[in-house]
């Protein structure tokens, strides 16, 4: 029985895939309007509970659960790296322009490798309300990171943004607090 099922998956699968009608977030052309979008709020109170780091959701006056007003957030996911995991969530801005903001507890380093693709070179550093970003980039493709290690946690905007929406996503998550564990006070 189970055996027959198994073609008959597949085949539902490969429809599936053909005919177009599947998509992430990630990686999805930000300009296509039919990528949904997400409420992460959820997705980033679970990571604070089950992740060995802070993590923060970007807040400020025009922030609603996690996204800056006139933005979308399209996808979330985690990725395995020496030492943790990767958090991330891929936000589109008014412009539709991708920009993923993505969380670790582990070394720079590896967390810039996993987010950028390849080993980045630093090419400055910009000042956000008072805290310094170290910049990478841009890539071949045209995408920096902007990095701030902050209480334990490694912070990487990147994306092909504009740099007003890059400190715009880099001011509403450094401000913020940790999000507190589940029956644990928040992290200081």
């Amino acid at each position: 029985m189970v055996f027959t099922m198994v073609p008959l998956i597949a085949l539902c699968l490969i429809v599936l895939f053909a005919s177009g009608n599947f998509k992430l977030g990630f990686g999805a052309d930000p300009k296509d309007e039919t990528v949904e979008a997400i409420n992460p709020k959820g997705v980033y109170q679970v990571s604070a509970d089950t992740l060995g780091f802070p993590v923060r959701i970007p807040g400020g006056a025009d922030v609603v659960d996690g996204v800056p007003a006139g933005w979308k957030a399209t996808a979330t996911r985690d990725d395995d790296v020496v030492g943790g995991k990767v958090f991330s969530v891929n936000y589109v801005t008014p412009e539709k322009n991708s920009l993923q903001l993505s969380q670790s507890g582990s070394p720079v380093d590896v967390v810039l490798e996993s987010v950028y693709g390849t080993k980045a070179k630093p090419s400055g550093t910009v000042p956000v309300e008072g805290r310094t970003w170290d910049v990478y980039g841009p890539n071949d493709k045209n995408r920096s990171a902007w990095v701030l290690q902050v209480d334990g946690a490694v912070l990487v905007v990147f994306g092909g943004g504009t740099v007003p929406r890059f400190t715009e996503l880099a001011a509403a998550v450094q401000s913020q607090q940790p999000l507190p564990r589940s029956g644990a006070p928040a992290p200081k």
